[in-house]
């Protein structure tokens, strides 16, 4: 239960082979949207799920505020809130997880994709907890996104238009970007090449600057990529990407 009252779904899946007396790493798996939602309709998911928890991971993955599938209260609850709200709900499931026997709280990841990479930049310029973190195909600067991605009307539909931001800045308050100097955990970027739904230029700008602040980061651009790399393409590139995942977190 959230600071809001609201009942925030989560589940955790254990790894494959789990023995016990013996510690695994903790992956938090955050989804887009952001009014998307963990449930049987999101095929492209469980095969991703599935194989980290083969490789030796614990999962744990949450609905937070925001998602679709829990009323209109429930969706709207993320209004001029993309980052704190979203994250508390999140993190808070990652905080119950942790207490699972099975888990290392030393060894927690994070990844997500969309708004999920927005989110997983938000936590980390928030919260040092993970040890790794992967951003994919996200939106760090809101006010860039207005003229970078197809995808720009969830600036005025969720904040307002930039040039009515003058005096409360909420869309420099809830940019990851505006954070960059927090962020310390090594993080991975990834972003396709065609992505017109969030714009490559958001990735370049993060991955830029933490460069410069002399950060331990990468940034993979997929060549002819776009926004649906994670469910369909080139079956290569998305096998690329997974070991991309692991080997950066392992």
């Amino acid at each position: 239960t959230n600071e809001l009252g609201q009942t925030v779904d989560y589940w955790i899946m254990p790894p494959t082979q789990l023995e016990a007396g013996k510690k695994y790493p903790l992956l938090l798996q955050m989804h887009g949207g952001p009014t998307a939602m963990w449930g049987p309709g999101e095929f492209s998911m469980w095969h991703e799920l599935q194989y980290f928890c083969s490789r030796g991971y614990g999962i744990v993955y949450a609905n937070p505020r925001g998602s679709g599938g829990y009323g209109l209260a429930f969706q709207r609850a993320n209004r001029n809130d993309w980052g704190t709200g979203p994250a508390a709900d999140v993190l808070q499931a990652c905080s119950m997880a942790a207490r699972e026997a099975w888990a290392d709280t030393s060894r927690q990841v994070i990844t997500g994709g969309s708004y999920a990479g927005y989110l997983t930049a938000w936590i980390v310029g928030h919260d040092h907890r993970f040890k790794a973190a992967f951003a994919q195909r996200g939106v760090y600067d809101l006010t860039t996104f207005m003229g970078e991605g197809n995808a720009w009307r969830l600036v005025p539909n969720y904040f307002q238009y930039p040039w009515l931001d003058k005096t409360d800045r909420i869309l420099e308050r809830e940019s990851p970007y505006a954070y960059v100097e927090n962020i310390r955990t090594p993080l991975i970027i990834k972003h396709g090449e065609n992505d017109l739904r969030t714009g490559v230029i958001q990735s370049e700008m993060l991955y830029k600057s933490l460069k410069i602040l002399g950060r331990e980061v990468e940034y993979v651009r997929m060549p002819g990529a776009t926004h649906e790399l994670s469910r369909s393409g080139d079956p290569r590139q998305r096998i690329d990407r997974m070991l991309r995942i692991y080997e950066f977190f392992e």
